[in-house]
């Protein structure tokens, strides 16, 4: 009797989860970024689908569409354009590495969450509404973390992992190495190492 009790009430809360993930999977809807302009060559790396082990890579273009867990590589004397919505723009340099890590939109709260990878190369960012709480924007790079809410700024990662940012209009929080975070405005900038060494504007500071 006792088993049978405990049966039905693990039943029970698994069927409870169950439509509570259902309606939350219901509420978030992928955000997917067009490519509005490309010169040369760029190649979006798709991450394998279930039962697959092999990534995929295709040749974008004008009209691509580019969704969450892409990696997209530019080549030399290249760039693409990436859009997404008409907040968000994204400029991707030659050379450059940038996986798209997370894109997604609450239909609930109006929230945007885009989260995004620069393994190398060059990035210029543009939002052109600030966006509303509870909404992220991060990029991370291999020394810092760029979250933003209205901005532009451009990033560079070396081959070295030294990363570059500066503001042109805006605020950027910046998140470093051992959880130490500054504030950039319009005008400045930030030269970052994975260790955590840092210079704001040419003056050195360190964690």
């Amino acid at each position: 009797m006792r088993l049978g009790s405990l049966l039905l009430l693990l039943s029970l809360i698994g069927l409870t989860l169950f439509i509570f993930g259902s309606i939350e999977t219901m509420r978030i809807a992928p955000l997917i970024a067009k490519v509005t302009d490309l010169k040369g060559e760029a190649i979006a790396v798709i991450k394998p689908k279930f039962g697959q082990e092999q990534k995929v890579e295709r040749n974008l273009k004008v009209g691509s569409l580019v969704l969450a867990g892409t990696t997209i590589r530019t080549g030399k004397e290249s760039f693409v354009v990436l859009k997404w919505v008409d907040e968000l723009e994204m400029r991707i340099g030659p050379e450059t590495e940038l996986k798209v890590t997370r894109s997604s939109f609450n239909k609930a709260t109006k929230a945007i969450e885009a989260l995004f990878r620069l393994n190398l190369g060059t990035v210029f960012v543009k939002l052109k509404q600030k966006l509303t709480s509870p909404s992220r924007l991060e990029l991370e790079t291999p020394a810092i973390t760029a979250a933003v809410r209205g901005t532009a700024y451009k990033v560079k990662v070396e081959p070295n992992r030294l990363t570059t940012l500066q503001v042109e209009h805006g605020q950027v929080l910046i998140k470093l190495a051992k959880n130490k975070e500054l504030l950039l405005k319009a005008g400045q900038k930030i030269v970052a190492e994975p260790e955590g060494n840092f210079s704001v504007d040419g003056y050195p500071e360190n964690p």
